[in-house]
C-alpha cells in the first residue's frame, strides 16, 4: 500500500487529470466532512477538490491541468475556489467545452472545461478558447486547431486573471468586453435603487396551503388567499399570476414556526413592483406585478423601485442584461444576488423607455386577460 501512495505524497512540475463529478450532499456522512475540512474552498463537488488537490501536488511554478465541469467558473457555492485560484494562482489556459465535447452521449448534458492552471501569480494574461457554440467534438477539435493558428479567429481571448475580480462573484467570464466590465465600476446596480430580499416564502406544504385561483371561491380569494406568485412559463411584461396562498394566520404561523418552511418578511407583504422566473430554459423574463401579492422563491419581487420601475423593466428584459446573466449565472435557475449584480449605467432619454414599457405591459396584460387563466378573464376576443 505505501507503493501506491508514494506518488500523492511528491510533487510535480505538472499534473494532469480527469477528476470524478460528485456533488458534496452525494459523498456520504464521512466523506463530505473530510473534504470540507481539507478543501474549505472547494468541497462543493469532488472535481474541484481536486483541482484544490492539484495545486499540492505541483511543485512552485508547475502547472495542474484538469478536465472538470464548467459550473465551478460561475456558480456562487465556488466563488471562495474561485477566489483562491484569482489570488494566488493563474489560469495559463483555457479550452472552454461545454457540451457535446466528448461524443453524443458521454458530452451531451455536461458542460466541461480544460484548464491549465499555474501553481503561482503570473504577470501574463491567461488564453482562452470559446468553444461552447460548436455542436460536435471534432467541431470544437477543429476550432481549437484553428484558434491556435489563427488568434483573430474570434473565439479566441487574452484576459488578466485580475480582470475577473472587478466582477461580483468573480465569475470566468474571458469574452466580456472591456465595456462591459468597465460597467460594474461606472454603474448601478439595481441593489442599491430598490428593496429585495433573498428570503422568499415557503409554505413547506404546497398541497396544503397553495392553490390555483380558480379552485377557490372568489369571495376568499383577499381575505383566507392571497395571489401568490410562483413563476412560471416564460412569459415577460405582465402574467402568470395563478396561484394563491393560505395567508391566514394559522397558516403564516406554520410558515414562519416549521422547519421546512419560509415566512416572507413583513415588510415585503402585498408589495408589488418586478417579478421574474427564476427556473429559466434559456433567456430570462421580467414581468410587472401589483400591489397585493405574496411571493416565493420561483418568483421573487424586486420591490421599491418607484418611477424607476418602467426603466428597469425594460433593461432587464432586454439583450445587454441577458449578456450579464449568461456570464454571471449561465444555468436554468436565475438566483437573486445574480440580479442584484446587474450593472446598469444612466441613458438621457427615460420618457420613451418609460412610454414603450407601459405600452408593452398594456399589451401583454391584454393578451393575459385575454385567456381563463386570468382572473380578470370576461371573454374570449374571437367571440
Amino acid at each position: 500500500m505505501r507503493a501506491e501512495l508514494e506518488p500523492l505524497g511528491s510533487s510535480y512540475d505538472v499534473v494532469v487529470a480527469n477528476p470524478p463529478y460528485m456533488g458534496s450532499s452525494s459523498l456520504g456522512r464521512w466523506m463530505s466532512a473530510w473534504v470540507k475540512k481539507r478543501y474549505p474552498e472547494a468541497y462543493r463537488d469532488l472535481c474541484t477538490s481536486f483541482i484544490d488537490r492539484g495545486f499540492s501536488l505541483s511543485r512552485t511554478d508547475g502547472y495542474s491541468a484538469m478536465v472538470t465541469m464548467q459550473s465551478w467558473m460561475f456558480l456562487g457555492s465556488f466563488e471562495r475556489l474561485r477566489g483562491k485560484i484569482l489570488r494566488g494562482h493563474s489560469i495559463s489556459s483555457m479550452a472552454h467545452l461545454g457540451t457535446r465535447a466528448f461524443g453524443q452521449i458521454a458530452g451531451e448534458v455536461v458542460s466541461t472545461t480544460a484548464t491549465v492552471f499555474a501553481n503561482a501569480k503570473s504577470e501574463v494574461g491567461g488564453a482562452y478558447f470559446r468553444l461552447v457554440d460548436m455542436g460536435s467534438e471534432a467541431e470544437k477539435q477543429a476550432g481549437l486547431l484553428e484558434a491556435l493558428a489563427d488568434p483573430n479567429c474570434g473565439w479566441f481571448y487574452r484576459r488578466d486573471a485580475d480582470t475577473f475580480r472587478q466582477i461580483p462573484g468573480s465569475p470566468i467570464a474571458y469574452w466580456a468586453s472591456d465595456a462591459m466590465l468597465g460597467a460594474f465600476t461606472n454603474g448601478i446596480s439595481i441593489d442599491e435603487v430598490s428593496d429585495y430580499t433573498g428570503s422568499p416564502n415557503i409554505t413547506g406544504d404546497n398541497g396544503s396551503y397553495l392553490r390555483l385561483f380558480w379552485e377557490v371561491s372568489s369571495n376568499e380569494v383577499s381575505n383566507k388567499w392571497v395571489p401568490y406568485s410562483k413563476g412560471g412559463e416564460f412569459r415577460r411584461w405582465y402574467g402568470n399570476l395563478i396561484h394563491v396562498v393560505d395567508w391566514t394566520q394559522t397558516a403564516r404561523q406554520h410558515y414562519a414556526s416549521n422547519q421546512t418552511s419560509t415566512l416572507l418578511p413583513e415588510k415585503y407583504w402585498y408589495k408589488g413592483g418586478i417579478t421574474y422566473t427564476m427556473l429559466t430554459s434559456g433567456k430570462a423574463c421580467f414581468r410587472h406585478i401589483d400591489n397585493g401579492c405574496i411571493w416565493d422563491k420561483s418568483g421573487p419581487v424586486i420591490c421599491s423601485l418607484g418611477t424607476l420601475e418602467p426603466i428597469w423593466l425594460a433593461y432587464l428584459n432586454g439583450s445587454v442584461a441577458q449578456l450579464y446573466l449568461d456570464f454571471l449565472n449561465p444555468t436554468m435557475n436565475l438566483q437573486v444576488k445574480d440580479v442584484k449584480s446587474l450593472p446598469f449605467l444612466p441613458i438621457d432619454d427615460s420618457n420613451s423607455i418609460i412610454s414603450l414599457t407601459r405600452n408593452n405591459i398594456s399589451i401583454s396584460k391584454g393578451d393575459w386577460d385575454s385567456f381563463e387563466i386570468s382572473r380578470n378573464f370576461k371573454r374570449h376576443p374571437l367571440i
